[in-house]
């Protein structure tokens, strides 16, 4: 799974390659045509205005020809990486530690031993260990948790520093914009 510093990166790459291919490709039908081709401050002209189509046409299809390879978010390749999607900490909600698992009738709960997680309680009749639960970093992307949420219907966030929380599906999908 891909951090946001990734994707903004990714995004960055293939932004600037649509562009440059795009701008490469008019500067060739600009010197087909004979150079004679206006588009811009001193006027335009028929030449000008076909040089321009084509950087339009070869930029756009560029860029979705890269969001397809690089599976990209539009806003991301759009802005060339400046508009990232959010941490997948940004989105988990706290979820409570537990060290005793037979007093905890709560839905979700991460069961602890000495400070470390050993396994999650609530995403099954049992305790998942720890190892086999969808856990994910708190630096990826939260657009990369698709896959998980296919699976399961919740995704603990946790690193080195700790466990962040959980995301549910239903407030993933509302920050996807679809729930």
């Amino acid at each position: 799974m891909r951090t946001v510093r990734e994707l903004r990166l990714a995004g960055w790459i293939a932004y600037v390659a649509a562009l440059v291919l795009g701008l490469g490709i008019s500067f060739g039908v600009h010197a087909l045509l004979g150079g004679t081709g206006r588009l811009g401050w001193e006027g335009f002209n028929l030449q000008g205005l076909l040089e321009g189509l084509f950087f339009l046409l070869i930029f756009t299809l560029s860029l979705w020809v890269a969001k397809r390879a690089v599976r990209v978010p539009a806003t991301t390749l759009l802005t060339a990486g400046l508009v990232a999607p959010p941490p997948a900490r940004a989105l988990a909600k706290p979820v409570p530690l537990l060290e005793n698992v037979d007093a905890y009738e709560g839905r979700l709960a991460v069961v602890v031993e000495d400070g470390q997680p050993v396994g999650v309680l609530g995403l099954d009749d049992h305790v998942v260990p720890w190892d086999e639960a969808p856990v994910v970093s708190g630096e990826v992307a939260a657009t990369e948790l698709s896959p998980l949420f296919w699976r399961y219907p919740i995704v603990i966030v946790a690193d080195e520093h700790g466990v962040h929380g959980a995301i549910t599906r239903e407030r993933y999908l509302r920050m996807l914009g679809v729930g």
